[in-house]
């Protein structure tokens, strides 16, 4: 089963116009968990953050409000505290709040046993993934009611889905004290799912623990190799991989409607993992080539152009291997948009192959500004065009990874 994020439409009213806020679900004829998540989570916020009373209104005969009712809809708007009945079930877990590591770790006994055999590699990589998308609502999230969580066996698509969220200071905020170079969600998404990324350490750093930043890139590496999906959601950006990531080229971005806090969806096939001892090293070894070659492992290679607003997009096709006109690409339109914060795209259509030389004139120096590999895009490499640039990044090395 593979979600499909990119639906994403989020709106929410002004709070400060408001004493009661009603969720009314009676028209609603099917929910995804992770949308009930978001509900849950942003609802908690209301009452905490602005004092507003909330409640939902549900249909008795509706087959999709009996299913949000059992999730615990009601008890978590209540008390603030997770469904006390379905650690024991093979279907769903209900509503979790995840304030505490004690709370992840019941989440995550809780999933482990949904619909898998326990002997099954994909229950490690779900506990695992599980795991880490927990604790970093308990460590970066900032959230006074916690985070928002619930997983779900889907029989007739032999596969789960994971969700957790919350309405805490976000990615961008969590990430801006180390990595002050960041000017926007969409940047701060790409960094996240990084290796070796994150908000708990200074820049230029690197923590004892060999696990620290790399709980995110492991969970979006375990998801697409297993066959599965993965979502990312801050601010106004969403990050989604649906395909094979090893170049970013299948990833979707979106510019959405805000969502204050973060939000995590993964969807693991059934039999989606066959040893996830191998495929735990095979993460961890791409982790250490990240560290070694910083540049290289930032670059972001797509299949189409992404639709956002406010792209710069430069048709190198129409001028490579004239190195003269990228020299003048590169300080009049590249370097200045970098700087700026603007993304750019560099189309290269139409070019069958580049030569060192050109991709070294036209983005050596575009590399060596702090954040500029966040702010770029490829589109329409060829495999030779693609190692060109790989080699130019991998000595300008402008993504600054937290390493000794």
């Amino acid at each position: 089963m593979r979600s499909w994020l990119q639906t994403w439409t989020w709106r929410t009213p002004n709070p400060k116009y408001h004493t009661e806020i009603v969720l009314d679900f009676t028209d609603v004829t099917f929910i995804e968990p992770w949308a009930l998540a978001l509900f849950v989570s942003y609802a908690l916020h209301l009452k905490e953050s602005f004092h507003i009373s909330v409640r939902a209104v549900l249909a008795p005969r509706n087959p999709s409000n009996v299913y949000i009712a059992d999730m615990g809809l009601l008890h978590v708007l209540a008390n603030g505290t997770s469904t006390p009945q379905w650690d024991e079930s093979h279907q769903n877990t209900g509503l979790h709040v995840i304030k505490t590591h004690n709370d992840v770790t019941r989440f995550v006994e809780s999933a482990s046993r949904l619909g898998i055999d326990p002997s099954d590699e994909t229950v490690d990589a779900l506990k695992y993934s599980m795991a880490e998308m927990g604790r970093n609502v308990v460590q970066h999230s900032r959230s006074s009611i916690g985070g928002i969580s619930i997983a779900q066996y889907f029989p007739e698509r032999r596969a789960i889905q994971i969700a957790i969220t919350d309405c805490g200071w976000g990615i961008f905020n969590s990430l801006k004290v180390t990595y002050p170079e960041l000017q926007g969600n969409l940047e701060s998404l790409k960094l996240a799912v990084l290796p070796h990324v994150s908000g708990a350490f200074r820049a230029g750093t690197y923590s004892a623990s060999e696990n620290a930043g790399l709980g995110l890139f492991f969970t979006k590496e375990i998801a697409w190799r297993a066959g599965g999906t993965f979502w990312l959601v801050s601010g106004d950006s969403l990050l989604g991989v649906v395909e094979n990531d090893e170049s970013a080229q299948s990833r979707h971005y979106k510019q959405i409607l805000r969502w204050n806090g973060a939000a995590v969806t993964v969807d693991l096939p059934e039999k989606g993992v066959h040893d996830f001892a191998s495929l735990l090293g095979l993460c961890r070894e791409l982790a250490v080539k990240a560290r070694n070659c910083s540049g290289a492992a930032g670059l972001d290679f797509l299949d189409d152009l992404p639709s956002l607003e406010g792209l710069t997009v430069i048709s190198v096709g129409t001028f490579h291997e004239d190195v003269e006109k990228a020299a003048h690409i590169r300080d009049d339109t590249l370097i200045p948009a970098v700087t700026e914060g603007r993304l750019v795209v560099l189309d290269f259509g139409g070019a069958r192959f580049v030569t060192q030389s050109f991709i070294h004139a036209l983005l050596n120096d575009v590399l060596r500004i702090p954040g500029s590999l966040l702010r770029l895009s490829f589109v329409n490499c060829t495999a030779s065009t693609r190692e060109a640039i790989t080699m130019v990044a991998a000595y300008a090395a402008s993504y600054r990874q937290c390493i000794a």
